[in-house]
């Protein structure tokens, strides 16, 4: 068996002694006993480090582990933890230095390793001082009893044994009742002298507060923040070797079970800081793969969410990190399966391929949609905005709709189309999935079929939270990737959203879009939302009266039935007479037969 730990510097027969601890058995009616005490405490005292041994509830010796008594660094036991109960393990460590009461990492690594019990043994002169248990609490699953202290001869331990079985039978009520336990999680940023300053506050801090609202629409708690101002990325670590070395006694201290980096961490950067934290790790990419996986509801959306999960995992795939290694489950770990995570790479690439398949012939079916819409003339208008601006409950409160509104991050993934009455005329509304900052290519890759919506849309109304400080900002990103996405150039208006949220209103952007405020919860300003949409309408499409000769006219007739809506056509002896509206950049084509031109649908001006 091997000893874990820092053993650099000892001696081949230190080592050895440490080794033969693993042949101590400990009677199943006792946690420790008076040889293995004793063993450990002189140990101790000859290397000057702090020892930890890992039993089961057999009595069996299963870890040994050497620290170090500076900075002590706790480690898991791999595959003993689960939501549902305790670990079945029992941790009994030194204390170099005489006292054996336990610190409050101590009482964190016994939360977060689920372990059955942790003692301390205060180690003075190569001998026992005193020992101390923490035990979890079998009155409350957050709490730890603690214990002693007590001396090596200890024979009794019944109170001790019936405690771990109290806190074990809450544990598993607590589960059943609740179905599930929320995932706690120590959030990591980065700040260099390339970051942007955005109103006098770093886009680190911004991108932080947002990486916490994802956390938390992803199910878990945040433990804890940190941000490390660096010249530059570290390749292998991110945040230097140093910060992880912090990182892993903050996770323990804060019980954490993940840390999740606000950037996209490589594979082999994700491997290394697993391997010294011995938690999970996951970047801001999986946590957003994660909700999308938890949000998707329609086929489509679960077709997209899967190809984008299974691109961003094929190049980890030759790793053996904590995320694909155990399948524990948790934050990070939805979507496809993890067992399809752990077949070979040419599965992978075939399903990848099959997704892309199905996805192909979606868009078809869309593009089928999308020109039976053309040819009926009816103009469709995007919602897009960032996420949780409120476009789900503007298309509800508009269109007296149904879609699924919820205050969170990303609660719309698939897209809903509904009819709005403008009064002289009717357009499709269409709800989009929202952006965010450094929204992750594989999203946009997988989600461009529904992301064409707004490609092909007629107009564009960008939602926007009036009440978020970064409200302009948001925008800004929104047009960053409209511009990716080539709809920047259509008509647009932005609309401020939650202005019922406002004490003053002083909303007045450099911009020459054109401008509404609304309130999806009162119905404040949908008047001048439908009046400006029908102006905006009205500058983009035109109604005409054709005059086209018979010995040229027929292709030209048969693409006015394929791209425009046609309300009469008269024939003479020499032309067919045609009342044909038409898009303004479409009647280029037809405009050397153009007699009168009038407003389109009735769209006044």
């Amino acid at each position: 068996m091997e000893i874990g730990g820092n053993t650099q510097g000892l001696k081949k027969s230190q080592v050895q002694a440490l080794e033969d601890i693993y042949g101590i058995e400990l009677p199943q009616n006792m946690i420790w006993t008076r040889e293995l005490i004793d063993k450990l405490c002189g140990l101790t005292g000859a290397i000057n480090r702090e020892i930890a041994v890992y039993s089961d509830r057999k009595g069996r010796i299963i870890n040994v582990i050497v620290g170090d008594y500076a900075t002590v660094s706790l480690d898991s036991v791999e595959g003993k933890r689960s939501p549902s109960r305790l670990s079945g393990i029992r941790l009994i460590h030194t204390h170099p230095g005489g006292s054996g009461r336990l610190s409050e990492v101590d009482i964190s690594s016994l939360k977060l390793l689920k372990l059955d019990m942790i003692a301390s043994v205060g180690v003075r002169d190569g001998g026992p001082a005193e020992i101390y248990a923490g035990i979890p609490s079998a009155r409350d699953t957050e709490s730890v009893d603690v214990f002693g202290p007590f001396g090596v001869d200890k024979a009794d331990f019944e109170e001790l044994l019936e405690q771990i079985s109290a806190a074990d039978r809450l544990l598993r009520g607590r589960t059943e009742t609740t179905g599930s336990t929320r995932e706690r999680a120590v959030l990591v940023g980065v700040r260099t002298p390339e970051t942007p300053v955005v109103r006098g506050v770093s886009e680190a801090e911004i991108s932080m507060e947002e990486l916490a609202e994802l956390a938390h629409t992803a199910g878990a708690e945040v433990a804890a923040e940190i941000i490390q101002a660096r010249d530059g990325r570290d390749s292998a670590w991110l945040v230097g070797k140093g910060k992880i070395s912090e990182l892993c006694l903050l996770v323990q201290a804060e019980g954490a079970d993940m840390v999740i980096f606000d950037e996209e961490l490589s594979a082999s950067q994700q491997r290394n800081i697993e391997e010294m934290l011995g938690v999970k790790v996951i970047d801001r990419t999986g946590l957003i793969l994660d909700i999308f996986a938890q949000r998707a509801r329609s086929r489509e959306g679960k077709i997209q969410v899967e190809l984008a999960q299974l691109e961003y995992l094929l190049p980890r795939l030759t790793g053996k990190g904590v995320i694909l290694s155990r399948l524990g489950g948790g934050i990070g770990t939805r979507g496809p399966g993890e067992t399809k995570l752990e077949t070979d790479r040419r599965h992978i690439k075939r399903k990848i391929t099959h997704l892309r398949e199905q996805l192909m012939e979606i868009k078809k079916h869309r593009g089928i949609q999308r020109a039976e819409r053309l040819r009926n003339c009816i103009p469709i208008v995007s919602l897009v905005g960032y996420t949780n601006a409120g476009k789900s409950s503007l298309l509800n409160a508009l269109c007296d709709a149904d879609a699924y509104t919820e205050d969170k991050l990303f609660a719309t993934l698939d897209t809903t189309t509904r009819r709005l009455d403008l009064g002289e005329a009717q357009v499709l509304l269409t709800d989009t999935v929202g952006f965010i900052r450094r929204l992750p290519h594989h999203l946009m890759d997988a989600f461009k079929s529904t992301l064409e919506e707004t490609v092909y849309s007629d107009a564009i109304i960008i939602v926007a939270d009036a009440s978020d400080p970064l409200v302009e900002d948001h925008i800004r990103i929104v047009d960053e990737i409209l511009a990716q996405l080539g709809a920047s150039g259509k008509p647009t208006i932005i609309a401020y959203n939650k202005i019922d949220k406002l004490d003053e209103r002083n909303i007045a952007p450099k911009t020459d879009k054109a401008i509404v405020e609304v309130s999806a919860l009162t119905g404040e300003g949908f008047d001048n939302l439908r009046n400006c949409l029908k102006k905006m309408l009205f500058r983009i499409k035109a109604r005409y009266r054709l005059s086209i000769p018979f010995q040229n006219g027929g292709s030209i007739i048969s693409w006015l039935y394929a791209n425009g809506k046609v309300f009469s056509a008269e024939y003479d002896e020499s032309a067919a007479i045609m009342d044909v509206e038409l898009y303004k950049d479409a009647a280029e084509k037809v405009q050397d037969y153009i007699v009168e031109v009038m407003p389109a649908g009735g769209y006044k001006s």
